[in-house]
């Protein structure tokens, strides 16, 4: 299996609830994970002054199991979350199904925190299927189909302290840009790529091979990973 950083960032937003009475057990810490999908069009090729634009608005990211993992050295502290099952994120809503509910951890200063997404490879279809446009200078819109099917592995690591107070509620924010995964893919490609019968430009390991090849080493260059707190 081969194992690639995407192109994403993480964010742990930070949020304190009330704490209860001082008879009852101080909450601890809940961490959840959420998806943030990038709908937005833009430049191809990424040159801004471009007349070419492509978007991503639909389509769904299937994995098959999500990892969270938080160490300290410090009072030997440790968190791991394991879900192995698919889940299914929408990729116009960045909503899961099912929901990847929060997970309680012990309060504390944590060196490294890991996020891991393990892509399904064994269903019926491919485990990315994005629907996108591609806009050329003269304005005409081409339909796009992306689909990778692949047990590929993404991390998203951070190392350096983060404190967990009790009560805290922490997200961890995945970001997902599929555009910049085609930031090697120049517009004369997408004109000159073939259509289906249907005029949609699919994108996959059996169709416009060449430039299926330069987004799959897209997803293995896009390495960029930033935690805010």
């Amino acid at each position: 299996m081969k194992a690639s950083s995407l192109l994403l960032i993480a964010s742990l937003s930070l949020g304190m609830l009330a704490c209860g009475e001082e008879e009852t057990a101080a909450p601890q810490p809940q961490v959840g994970l959420s998806f943030d999908t990038v709908t937005a069009a833009a430049p191809v090729n990424g040159r801004t002054a471009s007349a070419n634009s492509l978007s991503f608005t639909s389509g769904t990211i299937t994995l098959s199991e999500v990892q969270f993992e938080a160490e300290s050295d410090v009072d030997s502290l440790e968190v791991e979350f394991e879900l192995e099952q698919d889940v299914q994120i929408d990729f116009a809503t960045g909503a899961t199904s099912p929901d990847i509910s929060a997970v309680a951890i012990r309060p504390g200063t944590y060196e490294e925190i890991e996020v891991e997404m393990e892509l399904q490879d064994s269903g019926s279809q491919p485990a990315i299927v994005l629907n996108g446009t591609f806009t050329d200078a003269l304005g005409q819109a081409h339909p796009v189909r992306f689909e990778f099917n692949s047990s590929e592995t993404f991390e998203v690591e951070r190392e350096g302290t983060v404190t967990f107070d009790e009560g805290q509620s922490v997200v961890a924010q995945v970001t997902f840009n599929p555009v910049a995964w085609f930031a090697g893919v120049s517009a004369e490609e997408f004109l000159t790529a073939t259509k289906n019968a249907q005029g949609v430009i699919v994108i996959s390991s059996t169709q416009n091979t060449d430039i299926f090849e330069e987004v799959a080493d897209g997803l293995d260059l896009a390495t960029e990973v930033e935690i805010k707190e």
